[in-house]
């Protein structure tokens, strides 16, 4: 059938899914999850001390730039406090939209790294980080977005323990320190290999720990000069490991990821999905959290089990790139609901 057969509701119905061995493969979230909001009575008015005296513009002109610990302990102080910072618009749409992510800044004993605003701008946005598609997932150090696949193939944003980041790029414990760091949650993680860890340990993220070594040592040659990575002293595997941590790109990737090819030179992820969370994005008025193509799954199976003709492939496939793991990680990208429509149509209703 083609494409002027299915309306849009068909199409949505027939081919987006949200897979759960994708969504759950990070932090694992209840996305339901609302704040309730206190109905305060108008004539109930405890205190704020001097802050009673400014106007609620002001108020929330001021508050905007506080982070979520900071915004709940104020909320504790007084009926008016609570009051105050409920009916901040930049909170509110949070509290609404993206519930869960209260909860698990708490669980990682982030909930003063970032100020309300910071979180509010990526609720906002939609783009990764990395590679400009579609970003269904949030970093939680860095409260930017990013995609599945990127979470994958791009170690600038995997997560590294402290006594690993020290280890690779030369910093000291005191220099650690002026990292962000996160407690990790305890559960299990497939990004794109399943792990399951059971004990909280201190993480930071790879590109924040480069970073930090860059102005520490000035160079990745000062570094390498000060810290080589000796074959005598350390196995192939580990060198394997932190050579590829060392590599981690400061900028966007250069490149479609999907037609990445690090077969062989990608290390395992030991701390795979760790540091990130599915975070929706408001958009046209709306709110979306991503769907992903059950037509790039079924493609992907009739190549592996069937194989594919020539021509078809040349559709599918860009030029040069290998077909299985192109093929492979299309499953991984998520869409919003116009880019789905798009992309069903030119590939799945041609």
């Amino acid at each position: 059938m083609t494409e002027g057969n299915f309306s849009d509701d068909e199409i949505f119905l027939s081919l987006a899914h949200r897979p759960r061995y994708i969504i759950d493969g990070v932090i694992s979230v209840d996305e339901s999850t609302k704040l309730v909001f206190t109905t305060i009575q108008r004539e109930c008015r405890s205190p704020l001390g001097k802050l009673d005296n400014l106007p609620l513009e002001v108020l929330h002109e001021s508050f905007r730039y506080l982070d979520l610990q900071s915004l709940l302990r104020l909320s504790c102080v007084s009926l008016r406090g609570k009051a105050v910072v409920e009916s901040l618009p930049v909170y509110r749409d949070l509290a609404k939209s993206a519930g869960h992510t209260f909860e698990i800044l708490n669980r990682a004993r982030i909930l003063s790294l970032h100020s309300v605003t910071t979180l509010h701008a990526a609720l906002h946005s939609e783009r990764c980080i990395s590679c400009c598609a579609y970003g269904a997932f949030l970093l939680l150090l860095s409260a930017e977005r990013c995609c599945f696949l990127c979470l994958v193939v791009n170690q600038s944003l995997w997560m590294i323990s402290l006594p690993l980041a020290q280890e690779c790029f030369g910093l000291t414990k005191q220099q650690l320190k002026a990292l962000p760091i996160m407690w990790s949650i305890p559960g299990k993680y497939c990004v794109p290999r399943s792990k399951s860890r059971q004990r909280s340990i201190r993480l930071t993220g790879v590109k924040a720990a480069k970073e930090l070594a860059l102005k520490v040592h000035g160079s990745l040659e000062a570094l390498a000069m000060k810290y080589p990575l000796n074959p005598l002293d350390l196995p192939p595997f580990k060198i394997d490991m932190l050579t590829w941590y060392r590599q981690a790109p400061l900028c966007p990737l250069s490149q479609d990821p999907h037609t990445i090819n690090d077969v062989g030179v990608r290390p395992d992820d030991g701390f795979c999905g760790m540091g990130a969370i599915p975070f929706p994005s408001l958009l046209n008025g709306g709110t979306e959290q991503g769907l992903w193509c059950q037509g790039c799954e079924l493609t992907y199976e009739e190549y592996a089990i069937e194989g594919m003709d020539l021509t078809t492939l040349s559709r599918l496939v860009p030029q040069g790139c290998h077909a299985k793991h192109f093929l492979l990680r299309m499953q991984y990208r998520a869409w919003s609901k116009a880019d789905f429509l798009q992309h069903a149509k030119h590939y799945h209703l041609a």
